[in-house]
């Protein structure tokens, strides 16, 4: 048995993927090869979740045809909503979200 302890996760592989990238040496991190600040400063939300699971930066149609899909996805049924106004209102809005999904 081992002597030495890890703590956290420092050290410790979970899995690996293509999507991101840390990058100590430019103090950052990337998704598809674009750096967070890269996309920050350029991008909509919307054209960086395309981007994440599409691979590539959307033009303006592909842009426009996903925000319509992601946007059609965001409805709640009347039942959640009922749930979500039920909970303590000081309850944690993560709590909140992670009971009602």
């Amino acid at each position: 048995m081992s002597d030495e302890i890890k703590k956290g996760l420092l050290g410790i592989v979970v899995d690996e993927t293509s999507i991101s990238q840390v990058m100590p040496e430019i103090n950052s991190l990337t998704y598809r090869g674009y750096t967070v600040q890269e996309l920050c400063d350029k991008c909509s939300f919307e054209e960086v979740a395309y981007l994440i699971l599409n691979g590539e930066l959307p033009n303006k149609k592909q842009l426009k045809k996903f925000i319509k899909e992601e946007r059609s996805s965001r409805k709640l049924s009347v039942q959640i909503l009922k749930d979500i106004q039920k909970m303590p209102k000081k309850a944690h809005p993560m709590d909140v979200v992670r009971t009602a999904v």
